[in-house]
């Protein structure tokens, strides 16, 4: 266990450092850029389709990681949709009250799929087992799910404050 930290490429440390700091912010009042909110979930929506597609066994994975999406969904929906928002101070971007949401949800997914990488390089073939891939769908979908709802939610408020 000790080698996955040991082997731990510098671009990883950099990657989680400069990432743990960013998703900091969140836990504070703070103005959020409407493009960029919508930006990044389109990301992870991406890069999790393109990963679950390298992986095999198509239809489960998919199912599971909609199943991750509904249950992120869920959680950003008990999170975010009781929470007050404002109009931001410029053109294009609303203040956003702190949440830990976002650093915990980063803490959890990061390592997470840190291991499963880990994982599948030290395999046979470089490929995951059946569990390991259904742990990377439900994962990433949860994480999707979440962003994507999260996004929307202050998408929604954003345009309702913009109308009044």
């Amino acid at each position: 266990m000790l080698e996955i930290v040991t082997g731990m490429p510098a671009w990883v440390i950099v990657l989680l450092v400069s990432t743990t700091f960013y998703c900091i912010s969140f836990c504070f009042k703070k103005e959020v850029s409407i493009k960029l909110l919508l930006l990044i979930p389109g990301c992870f929506m991406v890069f999790s389709i393109i990963s679950l597609l390298r992986q095999g066994n198509i239809l489960t994975s998919s199912l599971i990681w909609l199943l991750g999406c509904i249950v992120g969904g869920i959680a950003a929906k008990r999170i975010f949709s009781s929470q007050i928002y404002s109009p931001g101070s410029k053109e294009g971007t609303i203040t956003v009250p702190g949440t830990c949401s976002i650093i915990t949800i980063f803490l959890l997914y990061f390592p997470l799929r840190y291991y499963i990488g880990y994982r599948q390089e030290i395999a046979v073939d470089h490929v995951l087992s059946i569990p390991m891939i259904l742990l990377l769908a439900v994962s990433s979908g949860a994480v999707v799910g979440f962003f994507t709802l999260r996004s929307y939610i202050i998408f929604g408020r954003y345009k309702d404050l913009n109308i009044k």
